[in-house]
């Protein structure tokens, strides 16, 4: 349907009814270059939750007529306040009033500017939701992180452009401004060409900022802003809940800061509809809602048990950022010191429109795995470091630092951002934000100024650095064309933000399938109990730590994968379990470590019977294919995690783990810092912590170079000094000769040979390689399932 909402000026516009007549009402505002088409599933979403909801295109979008205003008071914003006066009339709606409908309205992005100016001038909005949109129109162009600064900042070309082109680049007939309107098109003009506005553009400008009308937002008002956004970032719906705090703070106020935005996926779009849903169901059904003052996401999150994927992990206050006491840290580095090259080529890269947080995880990457981090170019950026911290730091929202800059010209355009680093070196840069900063009339080459580096959640570990970064370029800015020179002193020690927070409880949905997969594992578990074999603990009494008598295993298709295997391993023995692909090692191992039951035959560690569940597991330490560690943490917090895991505190043998494994000082960096040889020797320490008498290894030297196994080697030997014993399963023959003091040959699930590595070697009274004697008795039967002759 079409509404004609200005003379000339037709809005196609189109409703959504729930099944109960009448209803509260809510208006959804579409994105930039969208229509009212990119709404749909969102408003037939929220008419099957019990509301009437009108879609509409904006002006000079979709099939609507007239031309982009970018949401000024006389045009998009007095079209929407005629649509409520629409529903007014409508039958449909419930009214709280005459001519005044109950209502809400949301938008994200553009439509989030148009749901926060109309509420600002239509005291008929009763409920209000702006997603990713701006506050303050000149700031999220022009971008200025000097604190109390009137002077624009460098001007976000590479976004502007993007937008601009989204609207001029549908046909060549509808001229260089496409569907702009004349003003907003010369506006864009000048920019490109003098990279600032004019005071005329600025006035424009600020004329569809929100934040100017603050004051007069007294609808309940829910702001919802993206980490992932280098648009429109955290700091946008900060200073907007700032301003309505102190100018209408009668104002019922809530703020998110979810993982998504411009640069993000939507990967927290359902939990954000059900936010959005509770808030108008809260404002216009007048539902007891208990909703949180402040939501924020940390993306480092737990790994999903349904696609190991990582879930981004919500958490609530009952507070906003400024709100809280701010903290401060002092920063060691003297002074920063930075060239700027001619032209600004090669230039930093932050952030880009639409694959920000991608890039910014691109950069995390690189700097992980090479040093370099494409945002911050070698001689064109640099650091204002803490020290190592001693305690962990969690930043939630803005931080500033006073610093004084010289430059060799009058002027200086630099981009300062909130980082953190690892031990190893590796950058983190949330999502890829900066805070550019623009000076101009630089007297004698110096001046003081306090940097308002970004809104950010960002969290940092013990032992890493928090640090100022700065950077001379970046690609998405406008920047001088001469060179010159750079140096950057701290004034005052780092003040940030952080947020009394506790996990928020999950949706009922996140919660019941939990609740599903517990009640099946419990049944699981109720009939593996009922089927599984009635074993009773028994002692043996040996003096091998190790015995294993008549042991076989067949599998319900009749594979006799292990066939009456018999041998005893000593104490401090280290024993190689050799044989072909199929020769039943693997089962033999499965049943050393309890993992499935023998069909026949027993096992005994210290006299005591093995079978899964068997108290002697307890004394039986693995490692089993790949190490898997958190690689945010640091190896001893991973080692830690690990015991406290399993229900175990306080290890004493950790030092004597960790010499024995010589992990040394890399025990208190990140494991993402790690090599890989590194990582096998954090995965046998963390096998062998409790020191349990039997190590049982699958392939422990898979992917080291000859120096990490000859290391990894020493380490076996050294274990087993201590008098344990050590079980190792690998296919590298010339590895086993040089490590085991003893071993286990199996062939198809029998025992071929079995004694001291030297008696074998010496078998036939000639010396020979462990490979000749492998394939002496194996000869050339090492196919899998290959019939005997």
């Amino acid at each position: 349907e079409f509404i004609e909402t200005a003379p000339g000026i037709s809005i196609d516009t189109a409703q959504y009814l729930p099944k109960k007549l009448p209803a509260p009402a809510i208006l959804i505002a579409h994105g930039f270059g969208g229509s009212k088409d990119s709404v749909e599933s969102d408003a037939k979403f929220f008419a099957s939750k019990g509301f009437v909801v009108m879609t509409w295109s904006a002006r000079g979008f979709g099939e609507s007529t007239g031309q982009i205003e970018m949401n000024s008071l006389d045009s998009e914003v007095a079209d929407t306040r005629a649509l409520i006066s629409y529903l007014a009339k409508s039958k449909n709606v419930i009214l709280d009033a005459k001519g005044d409908p109950r209502v809400g309205i949301m938008g994200s992005s553009y439509g989030g500017a148009n749901a926060l100016l109309t509420a600002s001038q239509d005291s008929r909005i009763d409920a209000v939701v702006a997603d990713i949109t701006w506050s303050d129109l000149q700031q999220g162009l022009f971008p200025q992180a000097v604190a109390r600064s009137f002077e624009s900042g460098p001007f976000k070309k590479v976004w502007a452009g993007t937008f601009f082109s989204a609207v001029t680049l549908q046909g060549a007939y509808l001229g260089e401004c496409g569907a702009f309107a004349q003003r907003w098109c010369d506006a864009y003009e000048n920019a490109v060409l003098q990279g600032r506005p004019s005071p005329s553009e600025k006035k424009l400008l600020e004329s569809v900022s929100p934040i100017r009308f603050a004051p007069t937002i007294s609808a309940p008002t829910l702001l919802s802003q993206g980490q992932a956004d280098s648009l429109f970032p955290l700091s946008e719906s900060y200073k907007l809940a700032k301003e309505i705090k102190k100018t209408s703070a009668g104002t019922e106020l809530s703020m998110i800061w979810h993982a998504d935005g411009h640069d993000g996926s939507n990967a927290q779009a359902p939990y954000l509809r059900e936010q959005f849903l509770f808030w108008f169901q809260k404002h216009l059904l007048d539902r007891e809602i208990d909703f949180p003052v402040f939501q924020f996401t940390r993306s480092n999150g737990s790994i999903s048990l349904q696609d190991s994927t990582v879930i981004p992990k919500v958490f609530t206050s009952e507070k906003l950022p400024f709100e809280t006491e701010p903290r401060q840290l002092p920063l060691v580095t003297p002074t920063a010191a930075l060239i700027y090259p001619i032209g600004g080529v090669p230039s930093a890269i932050s952030a880009l429109p639409g694959i920000g947080s991608a890039g910014a995880l691109a950069s995390q990457l690189l700097s992980n795995l090479a040093g370099f981090s494409p945002a911050f170019l070698p001689g064109q950026s640099g650091f204002l470091e803490s020290a190592p911290l001693k305690e962990p730091i969690s930043v939630v929202g803005p931080s500033s630092i006073k610093v004084r800059i010289t430059s060799t010209t009058n002027d200086a355009t630099l981009f300062f951002s909130l980082v953190s680093k690892s031990p190893g070196g590796a950058i983190n840069l949330p999502n890829g934000i900066v805070a550019p900063v623009k000076i101009s009339n630089i007297s004698n080459g110096t001046k003081d100024v306090v940097i308002n580096l970004p809104a950010t959640v960002l969290d940092a570990s013990i032992g890493d650095l928090l640090a100022v970064g700065i950077s001379s370029t970046d690609q998405g800015y406008e920047t001088p064309k001469t060179s010159r020179f750079y140096s950057v002193s701290p004034l005052s020690p780092l003040t940030y933000e952080t947020s009394i927070a506790t996990a928020a409880q999950s949706s009922s949905a996140n919660f019941l399938w939990p609740l599903g997969a517990f009640a099946s594992v419990v049944i699981a578990a109720m009939f593996v109990r009922i089927r599984r074999p009635k074993i009773l603990p028994t002692k043996e009494s040996s003096t091998a730590l190790v015995a294993v008598t008549n042991l076989g295993k067949t599998y319900k298709d009749g594979h006799r994968a292990v066939v009456d295997l018999s041998f005893e391993v000593q104490r401090g023995q280290v024993v190689g379990l050799l044989g072909p692909n199929g020769a039943g090692k693997t089962t033999a191992l499965r049943m050393m470590m309890g993992l499935i039951f023998p069909t026949k035959g027993s096992i005994y560690l210290n006299g005591e019977s093995v079978y899964p569940g068997s108290p002697a597991l307890s004394n039986i330490g693995s490692f089993i294919e790949g190490p898997g560690f958190l690689p945010h943490l640091s190896g001893r917090e991973n080692l830690r995690l690990y015991w406290q895991s399993i229900g175990r505190d306080n290890e004493q043998h950790l030092d004597q783990v960790v010499a024995i494994t010589k992990l040394g000082t890399a025990l208190d960096k990140k494991v993402r810092t790690y090599s890989q040889g590194m990582r096998q020797r954090l995965a046998i320490a963390q096998s062998m912590l409790g020191m349990p008498d039997l190590l049982v290894l699958d392939e422990p030297t898979n992917g080291l170079d000859p120096q990490q196994i000859a290391e990894m080697r020493q380490v076996l030997k050294n274990y087993a000094s201590t008098g344990r014993t050590v079980v190792i399963s690998s296919h590298l023959l010339a590895e086993i000769q040089q490590t085991c003091s003893h071993v286990v040959l199996m062939h198809r699930g029998e025992l071929i040979a079995f004694g001291p590595m030297e008696d074998l070697l010496s078998k036939n009274r000639r010396s020979q390689s462990l490979e000749e004697i492998f394939l002496e008795l194996i000869g050339d039967d090492l196919v899998i399932g290959q019939e005997t002759q």
